[in-house]
């Protein structure tokens, strides 16, 4: 059983409450409200652990101070630790309930939620187990591991996460992007550049300027703007548009739509395939499914296994191989050559 530490003399408690709401079930229906404030003039950093609750964490411009407000759940007044002291350069705030299993019908687990302010400049790193967690007006680095609950972040430079379940949502981020997510759905507006490694759920990315390089097991993509693309799919639909640089596609079942982009190369298992508007060549090896190629200005080179193949406007065409299916060409200005 966890036990109440009181924190060091650089934070202090500045109010508190316990409400005994009922002590017959199993739920924790003791409710504890605590405050912990803490300097930052000397701090880089706020290190932050928690186990259980929701968190939401502002920044603030006009603050000199961390401030931890906490509405605590528990089974007993002090089954909680909650601190926040000042060690090197960092604050480290420690918000964890004692999470052991009770028996019988449970309706509110034992859960610290908190809201915590703190000045914008410094960067975060914060270790979650469950709840939700919402992040607005950082300018520094962000760093979240978490196990469950959904994650939405306004701001921040450099943004690194790692996350077990729940959505995720991503606005205004200045720096680089490194997500490794097992489940949920992905919602990124803004940053830098992209590294994202993504087992199951949607994803929608805009406003990225730099490169994106996308590995996902499961779910639709879809992509507005960026530089260049290497994309590796098992499964799902693929919408991409106003790439600017050099698109690579290693793809599984699913449709693929591309609008724009440089030198574009596809391999894909199945799916219908359609490239528009590309300024580089195209080259396609494909497994399943019809091809469309539209106002290409390099050369197009397809392999294909099955179904029809329309190309309509490139410097020349080149058909490696063809199994089956039907073969539609116009505009192609250096001509066709079909393999044998």
């Amino acid at each position: 059983m966890l036990k109440h530490i009181t924190p060091l003399l650089s934070a202090v408690i500045l109010s508190g409450c316990v409400v005994h709401i009922n002590t017959a079930s199993a739920d924790a229906n003791v409710h504890v409200q605590r405050q912990l404030q803490l300097s930052a003039s000397s701090l880089k950093s706020l290190s932050a652990r928690a186990n259980a609750g929701d968190i939401k964490i502002i920044g603030s411009s006009t603050t000199s101070e961390i401030t931890a407000n906490a509405d605590i759940y528990t089974h007993e007044p002090n089954q909680f630790v909650f601190t926040l002291a000042q060690q090197g350069d960092s604050a480290v705030l420690i918000a964890e309930v004692d999470s052991h299993v009770s028996f019988g019908f449970v309706t509110s687990a034992p859960r610290i939620d908190m809201t915590i302010t703190m000045p914008s400049h410094l960067a975060l790193a914060l270790e979650d187990s469950s709840g939700d967690i919402t992040i607005n007006g950082l300018n520094a680095d962000i760093s979240v591991k978490d196990d469950s609950g959904d994650i939405a972040i306004n701001g921040g430079a450099n943004i690194t996460l790692n996350d077990g379940s729940g959505s995720i949502n991503l606005n205004n981020v200045t720096g680089k992007l490194d997500i490794e997510d097992d489940s949920g759905d992905i919602s990124i507006v803004g940053g830098k550049s992209l590294t994202l490694t993504d087992d199951a759920g949607d994803i929608s990315i805009s406003g990225i300027t730099g490169d994106m390089e996308i590995k996902d097991d499961s779910g639709d993509i879809k992509i507005v703007g960026g530089q260049n693309l290497a994309l590796l799919d098992d499964a799902g639909n693929i919408d991409i548009t106003q790439v600017h640089g050099e698109i690579s596609i290693i793809d599984g079942p699913g449709n693929l739509n591309i609008k724009g982009g440089e030198n574009i190369t596809i391999v894909d298992e199945a799916g219908n395939i359609q490239v528009t508007d590309a300024k580089g060549d195209v080259s396609i090896n494909d497994g399943s499914g019809d091809l469309r190629v539209n106002n290409t200005q390099g050369n197009v080179t397809i392999n294909d296994d099955a179904g029809d193949i329309y190309i309509d406007g490139a410097q020349s065409l080149a058909i490696e191989s063809d199994t089956s299916g039907g073969l539609h060409v116009d505009k192609i200005k250096q001509g066709v050559k079909v393999k044998q």
